[in-house]
Order: structure tokens, then sequence, then C-alpha cells
């Protein structure tokens, strides 16, 4: 296509990196964001000396040649990161209810093994599951290169849950729990989750999972500044508020202030339902309408962040998950880690050490108190939510004892609070549901009845940092005729070549 002016709604990694790789190839890109920062859920606030993240916790994939590397070295990006130090023996730690914990290395090959170790009498069927995981994400065109060439495909149905097939290769009881509970990431059930989800968002987990020196802004910042640099322009406070259209083809996009933005390709990052109100519902084919009325959001999640006392140095530098029983919420998972730990204990973050927790609850948990306005929540909501952290923290200290005379202060967030910063219907922290029945097995497409409209974003793919930057790369790729992917493979090394050849046709 033709480059010339394109509109991208929301500067979160997908609207970032779309626009990055559309400026690349001369397209003048306007970013509309509604906020006064740049970044959705990668989003950063601060209290007192702390500064926490909205959404942000690990990369998945960023293993020294992990996929995301391999992307942030593409966009320009990588040289700006700085990678903090982990566990590579115990890069998660699973609780088990009554028994001794479980540690994944780092490496799918090396979390193999170490299930095998911990359950021989399954090994065989810990090797067949591996086997078909590596083999669907050898299947996944992005991903074939982090894993062994010529990995052979999964034997099982990529669309089944992975439950299913656990059973199938004959996992079961704890080693069954442990591999299943990984897709708790995801904001899903094992029951729930299809292996080609599991594969694109665990399966890159257990490759690497490092974190960034200033979480979420890491990406963001850099990102801004080389699409800036390209002559993009990032229009703070400036949420959309229509978009025109006239024969099938977006002519333009209004933004809060009245700016008219004409277009020649519009994408947009948001919720589809909320795009669906900006075109009107004639934008869109009736059937893709429905379904997206129809379809649930993910679920959210209440984080809550404790200032402590000393560091937590019992919790290592790694990624913590465990299942939490409370009245409200029986079968829920929570996660949680001490950002502070992944720092060498003389710098700033280490003086001052912090918890991060957090645990996944349904958007419908806030639904009477969603009308209220941020800073003038009714009292029944701030009650909810103290409940809410004193649960939380009863179930990390519960685990480690330690750390319970150390708390000094705490905040919370809960899915009032992600709508808010992100403005995602509900409060959804991954837009709609992936679970099988929904978008698991079946994503929005990208494109629907307005031929230069395109949706990009964690609600029409994979969910996490990578696969949404990856969603945007295959959008951009069908848009510029390039082949994006093989150049995001060819920067595996520092001296590789940024551009390869045009894209094949498709």
């Amino acid at each position: 296509m033709i480059p010339g002016r394109a509109v991208i709604i929301g500067s979160g990694l997908s609207g970032l990196t779309a626009g990055v790789l559309l400026a690349e190839h001369g397209w003048q890109v306007t970013i509309l964001e509604a906020h006064a920062i740049a970044g959705g859920l990668m989003q950063r606030f601060r209290r007192g000396p702390y500064w926490f993240d909205t959404g942000f916790h690990f990369i998945t994939g960023s293993d020294p040649d992990g996929i995301f590397r391999r992307i942030a070295r593409r966009l320009g990006i990588l040289e700006s990161m700085r990678f903090l130090p982990l566990d590579e023996d115990s890069q998660y730690r699973i609780h088990i209810p009554g028994e001794a914990h479980f540690d994944f290395p780092v490496g799918l090959e090396a979390s193999r093994r170490a299930l095998c170790a911990r359950w021989p009498e399954q090994a065989e069927a810990i090797t067949l599951f591996f086997a078909d995981l590596v083999g669907q994400m050898g299947a996944t065109q992005w991903l074939d290169s982090i894993v062994p060439a010529g990995s052979p495909p999964p034997v099982h149905d990529p669309h089944d849950s992975v439950a299913t097939i656990l059973e199938r290769c004959g996992v079961s009881g704890r080693a069954k729990e442990v591999i299943g509970c990984l897709a708790s990431i995801l904001a899903m059930k094992p029951e729930r989750c299809t292996l080609d989800l599991y594969a694109g968002f665990a399966g890159t987990a257990l490759a690497g999972s490092w974190r960034a020196e200033g979480g979420g802004e890491a990406m963001v910042k850099p990102l801004v500044e080389r699409f800036r640099a390209l002559g993009g322009r990032l229009a703070l406070k400036r949420p959309a508020t229509s978009i025109q259209w006239q024969d099938r083809l977006v002519t333009s996009v209004t933004d809060a202030k009245g700016e008219v933005h004409p277009c020649d390709m519009a994408i947009s990052t948001c919720h589809p339902a909320e795009t669906l109100r900006l075109t009107g519902i004639d934008g869109f084919r009736s059937s893709l309408a429905e379904r997206i009325q129809a379809t649930p959001d993910s679920d959210s999640a209440v984080l809550v962040y404790a200032a402590l006392s000393r560091p937590p140095l019992e919790l290592g530098r790694r990624h913590h998950f465990a299942r939490m029983t409370t009245a409200e919420n029986p079968d829920g998972d929570l996660y949680y880690l001490s950002p502070s730990n992944f720092h060498d204990q003389a710098e700033d973050q280490a003086r001052n050490p912090y918890l991060e927790a957090m645990l996944w609850v349904p958007c419908d948990a806030v639904a009477a108190w969603r009308d209220s306005v941020a800073g003038k929540r009714p009292e029944a909501y701030e009650a909810w939510k103290d409940a809410r952290t004193r649960e939380i923290l009863a179930a990390v200290t519960g685990l480690h004892p330690e750390i319970a005379g150390t708390i000094t202060r705490t905040w919370a967030s809960t899915p009032l609070s992600v709508q808010h910063f992100t403005r995602s219907r509900n409060g959804a922290a991954m837009g709609l549901s992936h679970d099988i029945g929904w978008l698991g097995s079946e994503p929005i497409p990208r494109r629907n009845r307005l031929k230069n409209l395109c949706f990009a974003g964690q609600s029409i793919g994979h969910p996490g940092v990578v696969g949404t930057m990856i969603g945007a790369f295959i959008l951009v790729e069908n848009i510029v005729e390039r082949d994006l992917r093989a150049e995001v493979a060819a920067a595996a090394a520092p001296s590789a070549p940024l551009h390869g050849a045009q894209a094949p046709n498709r």
C-alpha cells in the first residue's frame, strides 16, 4: 500500500509499535491518546519514593536470544533497555497447598527436566506434553526461531484446552496442577485456555521472563522517542470521539478537542466495543458487532503495593504463584514478587523495598461502583478494596511469615483503577475474554467492513507484551507488504541487518 496518513487510537505497546513501523516506511502517523502520558497498561505511578506499574510485571521471551529482545532490537529500542538479573534456577516458584513448592528454571528443556525429576513416574507423560508445547511454538511462525529447528507439530489439536491435552498425555495430580497454573498468567484456567494461547504466553514465559529496569516505561519511553524521531505525532489528552467514513473507507478521526485528523489508514488499539461506538453500528458487519457485544471481558485484578521496612530477601529474584481461597473468590490465582529484590541492594529501589501482589477478579466484582468517580469512591467500595487488600497480604504472609512485621504502608488498585487508567471496558485487564468459546480459537479479525480500519492490541490476539507487539508487526507487515517477521529473525544478533527482502505474496 502506498504510504499516506495514518491515525492510531491508543498509545499502548500495540499503538506505539505500529506507529514506529509505519513511520519507518514513510507514513505520516498521528497517535491519539486519552491520557496525559503514553503507555496504556505500561503506565507507572508514584507514591512517595516508590514507582509502581499499572499492569506490567515481567516480559516473556526476554531471555538473551528471546523473541522480545529480537523485536526490541528490530524496533531500535533494545540498547535503551536494561534487564535485571533473576534467579535462573527458579524464575517461577509455584506454591502447592500441602506440599513443597516447585521451581521452574529458565528454559523450556530445563523446565521439562525439573518436572520429570520431581515426578519421575510421569516423566514420559510430561515429555509428551512438552513435545506438544514446543511443537505448537514451532508451528507459530513468530516463535519458531526460539525452539529447536524441525520440531514436529503438536500431536493434539492446539485449540483444545491445556487441561484436556495434559490428560491425554497422561499428566495427572500435582504435576498437572503445576503445569496448568501457568495459564493464570493470562487470567485463565487450564480448562479454558487453548494450547496455542498457552504456547504463546506460558511457552515464552518459560523460555525466560526478565524484568526491565523502569518497569513498563522501559519499553514505552524509548518507543515514544523512536516514534517522534521518525516524525510521528503523539497527541496526549486527545481521546478519539468519532470515526468518519464513507463508501466503506475511513476518511478521518475526530478527537475530544474537535480536531479532525484526515487519514488513509486508521488503526484502533482500544477495546473493540469502543471502536464500534466510534464508527457507529453500521461501521461493522452486523455479525461481528453482535459478537463483540456478546463476548465477555477478560478478568481484571486487585493489585496491592506494600512498602516494607527491609528487603524481603526470602522472595528472591523470582515470580511467585499460589492458589488463594476466600469466601468471595474460592478459586483465585495469586501472583506476587518483590521488584526491589531484582535490583542490587545498593540501588535506590533496594533502599526502599516493596512488594507487589495481584489477585485476578471478575470485572463485575466492582460493578456496583462503576459509575463512581476516581478519588470520590463510595465508602462501600473502599471497604471492599480494604478487605481484598487484607486477604491478599494475609495469603502472602501466610506463605512467608517473616514479611508480616515489615509492612509499613499499602496502596491498592482494582478494576475501577484499570478502567480509569486505560479506558478499557469495565476495567478488563486484557480486553475481550480469550477463553475457549470466545477468542481462544477464533480471534477478532484485524479488518472488517471498513476496508482501511484495522484492529490491534491485546483484545484481538495474544495478550501480554510479546503477543501484543507481534500482533502490531503482523498488522503492519500486511499494510507495508514487507516480511517484518524475517527482519525480526535477522535481528537476533546486533550486527544482523534490520531490513530484509520484500514480503512474499500472501
